[in-house]
């Protein structure tokens, strides 16, 4: 059915065109002749006016096309013959109504300039999921619908735009043949036929320029309201903010205080030390820790779901309810690992607290174990740790004794390496150790090769083995004689030197009779604090033996290469 307003305004609207007429041309001002005046530029606002007021005046030409064929087919049903040509005209009728109700619309919308499907709409309620989804996900997909509701909008023009475009050459082509038909016809029933049919194309032809017009002047106002992205965004932040900011801040605001409520509690309960001194170490004060943490999660998340719910905030609230589902189904594929490190929580795995563990190359104590494990290394600068829970599950710790050393040496200890390097410790930590050697110059060693190179470390106590060869003349007091000789010697001149105070042990053994000399071993043991002397000790004891030959007058013997010649006979030279 036409709309009441478009038969009134169908009626009035020459009445007004008139009485406007006439009272201009009664009007004193527009009857006296003036001036001209220079003509003004035209606004870009009184252009628009105009292209509103043409697409106005093509709608309602469209408006009475299409009730003068509505009419026509009221007649044609009242003369229907059959059921059929009955049902065909009334589908005719109905679908002349759709197009006259969009055309009403459009009308609206282009007077007012507003988007009256905005104005009017209300949030769905149907879904085709199931009832209990539909409250959850309902608010979330309006809200998307809405953020989204301009692009599809100007989606949708452009597709109406681009589908009468493609019908105008379809009608101007049927319009054409039947021109050509009208042409040769001769017979008067046909020529009416053909004349019916030829009004009912320009009829439509109209129709489809008219809406044409119409979508192409909705779509040329919504691309001008169009916005960069950064406004767009910036618009669709702040709406957010407006409507939603207030809840999230106070969801937010909810979780930490909450989550700070249970840390002041626990950190109260904690410095309190009653409990934590009598069940330290125990099963179930772990146990009260890991239900601690979890419920400390569990009250936070909840008091923010509590503040979506009481603002009645279910957008918000669903987004949280899915992200926690989410959370929950990722969780639930890792949950051997979460096992594992629960066990390692509750000290039931295969690191404890207190024990000595190897981590990277290095012995740690396990000083505490939880979600932030403190592991400790007292021999090293910087020799702390903290690790997590992940971080030990490969890891395989044991009780020690308190005599075990944490590392072979400490700062300011001498050691001597593997590769004959003799420095003095002046730094060790996690990554590096520092040596300065005799001269001032510095070596560095990453911890890890510094341990591969198995330290010795003379800062305690050190000893010399030197071997001595006298000549094989002195053979008859070679095991007695000489032996008590040399230590005595060695004993005076290191005491003269003021090595005496720190030479703990001496010995002057026969060690074998040599290929050219008698050999004996010198067996000197010096207290830790000799160390930087270490090599100047060495020549000391060399160079007091030599002495002590001189003295008792021993003879050194060089070493003999004994070099055999054999007699060749004449015969065998002639043979």
């Amino acid at each position: 059915m036409i709309s009441h307003r478009f038969r009134k305004r169908k009626l009035v609207s020459p009445f007004v065109f008139l009485v406007f007429f006439l009272s201009l041309e009664c009007s004193p001002g527009f009857a006296q002749t003036a001036k001209p005046e220079a003509p003004k530029p035209v606004a870009e606002d009184s252009i628009r006016e105009e292209a509103t007021l043409i697409t106005l005046g093509n709608i309602m030409e469209s408006v009475q096309i299409l009730t003068e064929q509505r009419r026509a087919k009221e007649k044609e049903l009242k003369e229907a013959a059959t059921e059929d040509q009955k049902v065909r005209i009334i589908n005719e009728i109905n679908e002349i109504d759709n197009r006259l109700s969009s055309l009403d619309k459009n009308f609206d919308e282009i007077a007012t300039g507003t988007d009256l499907e905005a104005f009017s709409a209300r949030p769905k309620t149907i879904f085709n999921w199931s009832e209990e989804m539909q409250d959850l996900l309902g608010p979330i997909v309006q809200e998307l619908r809405n953020m989204t509701a301009r692009p599809r909008e100007i989606e949708k023009l452009r597709g109406e735009v681009d589908y009468y475009q493609k019908r105008i050459p379809i009608v101007k082509t049927a319009l054409s043949n039947i021109e050509k038909r009208l042409a040769g016809v001769k017979d008067p029933m046909l020529k009416k036929e053909l004349e019916d049919l030829e009004k009912e194309w320009k009829g439509r032809e109209q129709q489809i320029s008219n809406q044409l017009s119409v979508a192409q002047y909705q779509l040329s106002e919504r691309l001008k309201e169009k916005e960069s992205f950064w406004q767009s965004t910036q618009d669709v932040v702040l709406v957010f903010f407006r409507s939603r900011g207030r809840n999230l801040f106070f969801a937010v605001l909810a979780f930490v205080s909450v989550f700070l409520l249970f840390r002041l509690f626990y950190r109260y309960v904690y410095k309190s030390g009653l409990i934590h001194k009598s069940l330290k170490h125990s099963f179930y004060l772990r146990l009260a820790t890991v239900i601690y943490h979890i419920l400390t999660f569990i009250g936070a998340i909840g008091a923010s779901l509590l503040v979506f719910y009481v603002a009645g905030d279910w957008v918000l609230l669903g987004i949280s309810l899915l992200f926690l589902f989410g959370l929950a189904w990722t969780a639930k594929q890792a949950f051997p690992r979460f096992y594992d490190q629960g066990k390692l929580l509750l000290n039931l795995s295969t690191v404890k607290e207190g024990e000595r563990v190897v981590y990277r190359g290095l012995p740690w104590k396990v000083e505490v174990l939880s979600f932030d494990t403190l592991l400790v290394n007292p021999e090293l600068q910087g020799g702390v740790l903290h690790l997590p829970l992940k971080d030990l599950e490969d890891l395989r710790s044991r009780p020690y004794d308190s005599a075990e050393p944490w590392f072979p040496c400490k700062e300011g200890d001498w050691v001597i390496l593997s590769d004959g390097t003799r420095g003095k410790v002046i730094s060790q930590t996690p990554e590096m150790v520092q040596l300065v050697l005799l001269g001032g110059s510095r070596k560095t060693y990453p911890t890890k090769e510094f341990l591969e190179m198995n330290p010795n470390n003379i800062s305690t106590n050190f000893r010399l083995n030197i071997t001595f060869g006298i000549d094989y003349r002195h053979q008859s007091i070679s095991t007695q004689e000489v032996p008590q000789k040399l230590a005595k010697s060695l004993m005076e001149e290191l005491d003269k030197e003021g090595y005496g105070k720190d030479l703990v042990n001496l010995k002057v053994e026969f060690k074998e009779a040599g290929a050219s000399s008698l050999d004996y071993a010198i067996i000197a043991d010096f207290h830790g604090r000799a160390a930087k002397n270490h090599d100047t000790l060495a020549r000391c004891i060399q160079r007091i033996s030599v002495d002590a030959c001189n003295r008792y007058g021993w003879e050194i013997p060089f070493t003999q290469i004994m070099v055999h010649n054999a007699n060749v006979s004449r015969e065998e030279k002639s043979e």
